[in-house]
């Protein structure tokens, strides 16, 4: 008998999830009780298939680390990363809609991604619904319901989550693993991811609690900063910034105090925002980056931080690699002579870094910056 098998192909949305702003690719997004990806590994057992062999251009490394834990389907995970959607054979199925379902038009938008996402959960409780065994399934494992909460089907409960009275959860609310609802909310069309907190009297609909980001569907409108006595998250995430990097910074802060301050401000094609002019080049920026260090946003070394035309402008193999690269206050492009990304060198030197695992020239960047004489920064060309 020959080995049945599954190409899947994962696109690449991560130029437009400028509203969710995923860590993720979508496939590996949550839908239900898993994310995407583990649905159409669901979806290839249920067909007997033996194989599956996975294309991806989107953050192939978050990916391969998904499948390599995926060890409870009997199947043989091939993993290939490719450089753009194109790549991968035209046999491969995409990947970004329900295995069971026929797809509909590919989202144009940050806020129609967040759409499909939506309307993927509403199919997917439906289907939970109709089930015999749903009372059994919609509720997870070592939860603490108030016997006044109102539970609405078609929805789904995580594991430990813990809902309070006079609560109305759904219909199609989707409550994540870990997640706390004080009492006296409504949840209805909308998903809350793992550790999420919500304080009391508060209502949620069609909306997405994303890690304690708050995103109206309705009203297309994204909230970073809410009061955290009423939208939160329990789950403490490891800062993307070593403590080293934010005490060197701080240290590198001190000795440029006098540099002249960066006038002005710019957004990244990731939505930071920095202080100075992106086509002014030289080092002068800089000390205004360091504070976002400290805070954790930005990193000590890394690549140049790019405005959305500035990533355009490069090649498209490039731009694939530096949208996931970590920026960086100084990078090794600076180390070459090369500030700025207007400068076509910069390029070079920034998919060269990108291409590399993340710490691998700090060790040299960190020397660069140590021998670097910040009383000239002033009159340094631009």
């Amino acid at each position: 008998m020959s080995q049945q098998t599954l190409e899947l192909m994962l696109p690449d949305r991560a130029a437009m999830d400028d509203v969710l702003r995923s860590p993720v690719p979508f496939a590996l997004w949550t839908v239900g009780d898993q994310c995407l990806l583990h649905h159409w590994l669901d979806h290839a057992v249920n067909l007997g298939i033996d194989k599956v062999q996975v294309y991806t251009a989107d953050r192939p490394a978050a990916v391969r680390g998904l499948l390599q834990e995926s060890m409870l389907w009997p199947l043989e995970i091939e993993f290939r990363s490719i450089s753009q959607d194109e790549e991968a054979p035209a046999t491969a199925i995409a990947a970004d809609w329900l295995p069971w379902e026929e797809s509909p038009p590919a989202a144009r938008s940050g806020w129609e991604l967040l759409d499909r996402a939506a309307a993927m959960e509403r199919i997917w409780l439906d289907r939970l619904s109709e089930g015999e065994d749903y009372e059994l399934l919609s509720i997870g494992a070592s939860c603490r319901i108030h016997p006044e909460a109102e539970l609405v089907p078609p929805y789904f409960i995580g594991d430990h989550v813990s809902i309070g009275p006079g609560c109305r959860i759904g219909p199609y609310a989707v409550i994540g693993e870990g997640s706390v609802v004080c009492g006296a909310n409504v949840v209805a069309h909308s998903h809350l991811s793992a550790g999420s907190f919500l304080g009391p009297v508060t209502a949620l609909e069609h909306c997405r609690l994303e890690n304690g980001v708050l995103l109206s569907l309705k009203n297309r409108s994204r909230l970073d900063e809410v009061e955290p006595h009423l939208v939160s998250s329990t789950t403490k995430t490891e800062s993307s910034v070593p403590w080293r990097e934010r005490i060197d910074a701080l240290r590198i802060y001190l000795k440029m105090r006098g540099t002249e301050a960066p006038q002005g401000e710019f957004q990244t094609f990731n939505g930071l925002t920095l202080p100075g002019d992106p086509a002014r080049g030289g080092l002068r920026n800089r000390v205004g980056w360091l504070p976002l260090v400290w805070q954790g946003k930005l990193r000590l070394y890394g690549v140049l931080p790019r405005t959305h035309e500035q990533l355009e402008a490069l090649d498209p193999d490039w731009r694939g690699t530096l949208r996931h690269a970590p920026a960086g206050v100084f990078s090794y492009a600076d180390c070459l002579g090369c500030h700025s990304p207007d400068d076509p060198e910069e390029a070079l030197h920034a998919a060269y870094q990108a291409s590399l695992p993340p710490d691998s020239l700090a060790g040299q960047i960190h020397a660069y910056v140590r021998n670097l004489s910040f009383r000239n920064l002033n009159r340094s060309p631009e």
